[in-house]
């Protein structure tokens, strides 16, 4: 069976594109969601953003045509094992230390610096061999292949389902560790750097939905969201929408927010573009899926992997860290470290 040009699952429910029979590229989310209205589907269509148009070589994306369930449950070829060695500690945790004097310096407050890993399999990448690991590994999560991306998002950026919103905020991070897991999630839940990341991202999601809502319910204090490979503090906002607006409406209001740019979120931008030295592409950028109701589910593109279209078995990995003003360097970095794990897993490489 060939390989889905489109794939989406979460809690073993999947769908597939087998062919794009409409395909939309604009320079930007406002862009091809433009066209889109214009071509009035009748069913879902799949869409997937940019971090950054100005700062991009890569275009918005709209698909659409006929879907299928997809199984990854039958799905049971193990990838070849390989092995990696951490990389880029030096020139990441350098950027870090300039990112910090800058928060003391300015007004920036809050800033999410990404690295890139890129790894040479030794064959070419099958994506839904990719998916069945992420899916079976992270069922939780919001599990993708789109436009060459691969990954398992554990952030809703917004769903709109009938009126009701609903998006996920993920800000504060830790590894867990064998044994410990109570441990650090207390620790988590109360430490000061963590924390104030969290505000930063919650409220910059809730200011972005506030003028689209009639109502809204935005938590005081985060829950401890537990995955296999970290612990995140997570707050789930929800809200009543406003006649007019759909669901990716708001993902193009929501994004970037504080999660994955920073605050304030023009000169986190800047901040990014001048220190980072990526092209982030669809990496950071909204995921997912809308109909013709207004309805959609869109996830942030995190936890993932970019194949290259000129070689099929090449891949660069994103992982990113929020850098505050007390945030350690080492610490950011291994951040980084365990926010590559699922993508490393599914391709089959270990990681030292």
């Amino acid at each position: 069976m060939p390989t889905p040009e489109v794939m989406w699952i979460r809690r073993g429910v999947g769908v597939a594109i087998e062919v794009v029979e409409q395909r939309i590229a604009a320079a930007t989310l406002s862009e091809a969601a433009a066209q889109l209205r214009e071509l009035r589907p009748q069913g879902r269509a799949f869409v997937c953003g940019t971090f950054d148009p100005q700062h991009s070589a890569a275009q918005a994306v709209v698909l659409l045509g006929p879907e299928r369930a997809l199984d990854v449950a039958s799905v049971t070829k193990a990838p070849s094992p390989s092995h990696v060695a951490a990389e880029h500690y030096r020139e990441y945790t350098g950027k870090i230390q300039q990112a910090t004097a800058k928060i003391s310096a300015t007004e920036l407050e809050k800033v999410v610096l990404a690295r890139a890993l890129t790894l040479q399999a030794p064959a070419t990448i099958d994506p839904t061999q990719v998916v069945a690991c992420l899916a079976q590994a992270y069922p939780t999560c919001w599990t993708f292949y789109l436009d060459g991306l691969v990954g398992a998002s554990p952030e809703l950026l917004v769903r709109v389902q009938d009126g009701l919103v609903t998006s996920r905020v993920l800000a504060g991070t830790i590894r867990r560790a064998p044994g410990s897991e109570a441990k650090l999630a207390s620790w988590l839940a109360g430490d000061d750097k963590n924390l104030r990341e969290h505000e930063f991202a919650r409220d910059s999601v809730a200011a972005a939905l506030r003028p689209f809502c009639t109502a809204m319910n935005v938590p005081e204090s985060p829950s401890v969201l537990h995955l296999p490979n970290v612990l995140h503090l997570a707050s789930e906002i929800t809200g009543a929408l406003k006649p007019g607006f759909s669901a990716l409406d708001l993902a193009i209001a929501l994004h970037p927010s504080a999660a994955v740019c920073g605050t304030p979120t023009e000169l986190a931008r800047q901040t990014i573009a001048e220190l980072e030295g990526l092209d982030r592409g669809h990496y950071a950028a909204p995921i997912g899926w809308v109909d013709a109701q207004g309805n959609g589910e869109l996830a942030i593109a995190l936890r993932c992997g970019q194949i290259h279209p000129d070689d099929p078995s090449r891949i660069t990995l994103y992982a990113g860290a929020g850098i505050v003003a007390d945030s350690d360097a080492a610490e950011e970095y291994a951040e980084t470290e365990s926010k590559l794990l699922p993508m490393l897993h599914a391709l089959g490489y270990t990681h030292e």
